[in-house]
């Protein structure tokens, strides 16, 4: 059985949220500066699992590709820590998640995205992000 989680407590978990989803955010900034650095190269990771020392590789690329993968165990485990809360990561990208609830008997999910100060919508299980609606209406 889900747990359910009320408005008042999802929005409690807000400021923690936007702290690290602005952090996500910056590591995947770098990440991405950091790929097409490598790309040029033609030295890209091209899976989770990418070894970072390939022999004849100059030493800015194995700095390079370090780097990359530490960042992606840094971005795992925040993203770990932000599911941990018990909320339902939809897009990492925008910083968009959701947290199941309870309405009038029926499941539904409060929604969230990243730079909004509070949890204002809500949407069926089915409709998503494109159904949200105000929190009022519930």
């Amino acid at each position: 059985m889900p747990r359910y989680f009320t408005l008042p407590e999802v929005n409690g978990q807000i400021p923690a949220l936007e702290e690290a989803f602005g952090r996500v955010m910056q590591i995947r900034a770098q990440l991405k500066t950091l790929y097409r650095r490598l790309d040029e190269k033609r030295f890209a990771p091209t899976d989770e699992h990418f070894s970072v020392n390939i022999p004849g590789a100059p030493p800015d690329v194995l700095r390079d590709r370090a780097n990359f993968k530490a960042l992606v165990e840094t971005l795992r485990e925040e993203l770990e820590r932000v599911h941990a809360t018990g909320c339902v990561i939809k897009d990492v990208e925008t910083g968009l998640v959701d947290w199941p609830a309870q309405s009038q008997g029926r499941e539904i999910f409060l929604c969230w995205q990243y730079g909004e100060k509070e949890v204002a919508f809500w949407h069926d299980l089915e409709t998503g992000f494109a159904g949200r609606r105000p929190v009022s209406e519930l």
